[in-house]
């Protein structure tokens, strides 16, 4: 996990609230967080390790116990809503709990959200549920039966700025000594986005939000990210003949 993005969660209200629950052993069973997309990942490994504990069985952000519907690019099926109802009831593998984590829960269709109304008022008694959403947006049947968290963060990072302009701002946001995370790169370029729209200029700021989550599946280093934003959006190369090897 990246420090940056893990010390950005715990400074938060809803971090707190979540971390003294568990300390009291009163860790609710159905959450819902909503959470940047780009910080989503970070934030299920976390409370992953508050609810199923040994640290030594965690490998790469994954845990034996930790199982998933969906994915951080689409959410899960009524299918796959379905099968996660059986895989929670399993004896856990390797610990006391099993943790299902429901992706891109905001956009999950109405009979998906259905099939989980039952689980998620009465899961499994070794059981958890996490209902990962960028927005506040889940129906309100699931809503009013989990404990519903946001994750705050400073304004500062969350309010619209303009792109770099010229050379100098370019050679300062790529400079080679700020070294932030991936993570904290998208965020700020999410203020981007929110200054393009501010700006109506929707197109500029969907080609943005695009590529922003492209190369968050991709899992890109920060030199690269710097590298793709910079010949797109400033010096203008096709976007094929960038992104071509990202598809």
């Amino acid at each position: 996990m990246n420090q940056e993005t893990v010390a950005l969660i715990e400074s938060s209200q809803g971090w707190r609230e979540l971390a003294n629950a568990a300390a009291s052993g009163r860790t609710p069973q159905s959450v819902g967080v909503t959470i940047p997309h780009v910080m989503q990942e970070t934030f299920a490994e976390m409370y992953g390790r508050l609810v199923l504990k040994d640290d030594s069985l965690w490998k790469d952000g994954e845990h034996p116990d930790m199982i998933s519907a969906g994915t951080l690019a689409a959410p899960p099926s009524i299918d796959e809503c379905r099968r996660l109802q059986g895989e929670l009831a399993l004896h856990p593998l390797s610990s006391q709990r099993r943790l299902a984590v429901v992706w891109m829960a905001g956009k999950l269709s109405v009979e998906a959200s259905n099939s989980l109304l039952k689980i998620t008022e009465e899961p499994p008694e070794h059981g958890n549920i996490l209902f990962m959403s960028e927005e506040d947006s889940l129906i309100p049947t699931i809503k009013s039966r989990i404990w519903s968290i946001h994750i705050d963060l400073p304004e500062e990072i969350l309010k619209s700025h303009p792109m770099p302009a010229d050379m100098m701002e370019w050679a300062k946001w790529m400079d080679s000594g700020r070294k932030p995370s991936p993570e904290i790169l998208y965020l700020e370029m999410q203020g981007w986005v929110r200054d393009f729209v501010d700006k109506n200029d929707y197109i500029k700021a969907s080609e943005l939000d695009s590529l922003i989550r492209l190369m968050e599946q991709r899992r890109l280093s920060v030199p690269v990210i710097q590298d793709l934003v910079f010949a797109l959006f400033k010096e203008e190369v096709p976007n094929e003949q960038i992104l071509g090897n990202l598809w």
